[in-house]
């Protein structure tokens, strides 16, 4: 393997490993953490990935080609004046005596011989101008390999996240959103970009310039965003969800965008349609059809046909290859229609996506799509270039300050038009007036087409990656500091948010249970649960550890058990047991306090690890607590007492 690549690699993943620890200590996501030290590391700071290196190495090769082509211009020139001459020479004195034949045939084997001289220098100067042989090249032709591979594994990371996105798409969301995913959402992306064409238009920029960097003014960043609004328990309040419309609607429009902006680019005008259409808008929308219809039968052929065999199977390998397979598949299905591998990884996570094994395939494909997410976003930030920040401070914050405020502006009236509150439309407007890190594939396209120049494409990648920064920060000032109702999760006991197996499994039982925690004590309860003819959801924060259980049918939800929508679809509603297993007591707390909130009526048995957090559970809402701290001191009495003979001793002692 390419030892650039590895050290590459190596150098992120460490680095990444790093930021990311440190982030955690200090309560922030890691997202943030990958930027930033993807800034440090990158070409534009200390540049440990070789890049400047690359560049030189490059201009150093580029240097000896167009030297070897300089002399072997001159060579030919002068091995061509020296075979004119002679042949002038072999012309002037071809008349003359005979006696001079000698001499002639002399002049004629010179003259062969400097054309054989002049052929040989062509055929040793016509090579191919990678093929130069020399250490510059050979150390050239072994970082592009590097660098290739490095580029390849950071787009897969995309690919994973697009897949994410589809896998959690459901028509049951888009129902429920409909009105602000499509009117809010089209409203927020054509002012966005409409008004960034006048913008840019207004400086003396190229409308198609405009197009593109609107378009990445439009987009947002759902995952950092959602995990904002979590941290300060406001994912669940209506207006989240409304706005989470908006979110989704910008993720499906970018493979649209993706499709149309080479066409308006020019790439892909020269391309000859393959279908007969001799329109490229045409042909495009004509194949995008067709995939979309493949994509819908593929669908239904897995929830009706492939899934119940795969789960009868039980085999966690054969699930991520399948996974896998249909990830590819897709992504070659749309290469080769002429579309783009985006949109064929976001179509299969929707044709994997409402059936029994969408969260064991989420769970298996997790551990994939956080490592090469991390080296995505840490190449994000490697693109910065501090230099071109430094000498031009003042026109990027502008900037930045600018698209921030225009896009807050711009959702802030998309959200109001769609009907929610005038203070609500303003927070949840600046909660997404950051660029999204997928805006950045968009960003790349226009730079590669010449759409944009390198100063435009630098200042808005430092817009782009310092808006993502500032995004924490950003949804807390909108949520706390801008005069918002407060508003309380939606406590209601609908079946909305259940998937199809679970409510089955309720409907076909005699009381249902929850419980939180996947460990030990956890699969004993949810197994007693079964063997008691009663429905049991399964709910932990890792997915890895629901695997099992997902394998045996048994219903379960990733996520945090103190999250009302996590609850929601472990069918806290309906439960009549709920029972928290966690070995961490603070969250024990807020499980307990969470699910306390959600069904008033339901018995709630609580585990803690200290007897001072007896009543606080007990105030949050747990009829029972367990102590574990009371337990071991009751055991080692019991034991002393049949044991040692002594007189029993209180446990409170």
């Amino acid at each position: 393997m390419n030892e650039y690549f590895i050290v590459n690699i190596a150098i992120i993943l460490v680095s990444g490993f790093i930021a990311g620890t440190i982030c955690k200590y200090l309560k922030a996501s890691p997202l943030i953490g990958y930027l930033l030290v993807g800034a440090l590391i990158g070409p534009g700071c200390l540049d440990l990935t070789n890049v400047r290196e690359y560049e030189r190495t490059l201009e150093s090769v580029e240097q000896s080609v167009v030297l070897e082509e300089k002399t072997r211009q001159n060579s030919e020139e002068a091995l061509e004046k020296r075979s004119h001459n002679r042949a002038e020479a072999i012309s002037n004195r071809f008349e003359r005596p005979s006696t001079l034949a000698q001499e002639n045939v002399e002049l004629r084997r010179e003259l062969a011989t400097v054309e054989r001289e002049l052929a040989e220098q062509r055929g040793r100067t016509t090579r191919p101008a990678d093929s130069v042989d020399n250490e510059n090249a050979e150390q050239l032709a072994r970082m592009r390999e590097g660098r290739y591979a490095l580029e390849s594994a950071t787009e897969f990371g995309v690919l994973l996240l697009l897949f994410s996105i589809g896998i959690e798409f459901t028509f049951a969301q888009l129902a429920a959103t409909a009105k602000y995913m499509f009117v809010g959402g089209a409203i927020q992306m054509g002012l966005t970009i409409g008004v960034g064409i006048l913008v840019c238009i207004l400086f003396k920029m190229n409308w198609i310039a405009g197009l593109a960097i609107g378009s990445v003014l439009a987009l947002s960043s759902t995952a950092l965003v959602y995990k904002s609004l979590g941290d300060l328990g406001q994912a669940d309040t209506k207006r989240a969800q409304a706005t989470l419309g908006l979110l989704i609607f910008q993720d499906i429009a970018l493979v649209p965008l993706l499709l149309i902006l080479p066409i308006v680019l020019g790439s892909g005008a020269e391309k000859e349609a393959d279908w007969g259409f001799s329109n490229p808008w045409i042909d495009m929308t004509f194949k995008s059809i067709l995939f979309c219809a493949v994509v819908l039968l593929l669908k239904f052929g897995n929830r009706t046909i492939v899934t119940p065999r795969l789960a009868a199977l039980r085999s966690n390998d054969l699930v991520i290859l399948y996974a896998i397979v249909i990830l590819l598949l897709m992504c070659i299905l749309a290469e080769a229609l002429g579309l783009t591998g985006a949109l064929g990884a976001l179509a299969a996570g929707v044709i994997l996506g409402e059936n029994r094994l969408t969260h064991q395939i989420d769970a298996l494909v997790l551990p994939f799509r956080e490592a090469f997410s991390s080296m995505f976003f840490i190449s994000l930030g490697m693109l910065t270039d501090f230099a071109y920040v430094f000498h031009r401070p003042l026109v990027c914050l502008l900037t930045l300050v600018g698209a921030v405020a225009f896009k807050a502006c711009c959702a802030t009236l998309a959200l109001r038009i769609c009907g929610m509150d005038r203070r609500g439309a303003r927070a949840y407007g600046i909660c997404i007036s950051q660029i999204g890190e997928l805006a950045f594939m968009i960003l790349s396209v226009a730079y590669a087409a010449g759409a944009l120049k390198e100063g435009a494409y630098n200042t808005m990648l430092f817009v782009s990656v310092a808006s993502l920064v500032l995004t924490p920060n950003l949804v807390k000032f909108a949520i706390t500091k801008t005069g918002m109702p407060e508003e309380v999760a939606d406590a209601s006991k609908s079946d909305e948010d259940i998937s199809p197996e679970l409510i089955r499994a309720i409907t076909n039982s005699e009381g249902h249970g929850i419980v939180v925690g996947a460990g030990p004590i956890g699969q004993t309860l949810a197994n007693a649960l079964l063997k008691a003819k009663r429905s049991v959801c399964v709910v932990d924060f890792n997915p890895v550890n629901l695997q099992s259980y997902s394998q045996d049918n048994v219903p379960t939800v990733a996520g945090d058990g103190a999250d009302h929508e996590v609850l929601r679809k472990a069918g806290i509603g309906r439960a009549r047991l709920v029972f928290v297993t966690t070995p961490n007591d603070d969250l024990t707390i807020n499980v307990v306090r969470s699910a306390r909130a959600l069904n008033p009526t339901a018995e709630i048995v609580a585990r803690t690890r200290y007897r001072i957090n007896v009543a606080p559970l007990q105030r949050a809402g747990a009829g029972f607590v367990l102590c574990e701290e009371n337990a071991i001191a009751e055991d080692m009495l019991k034991l002393i007492e049949d044991n040692v003979g002594g007189a029993p001793v209180p446990a409170s002692v």
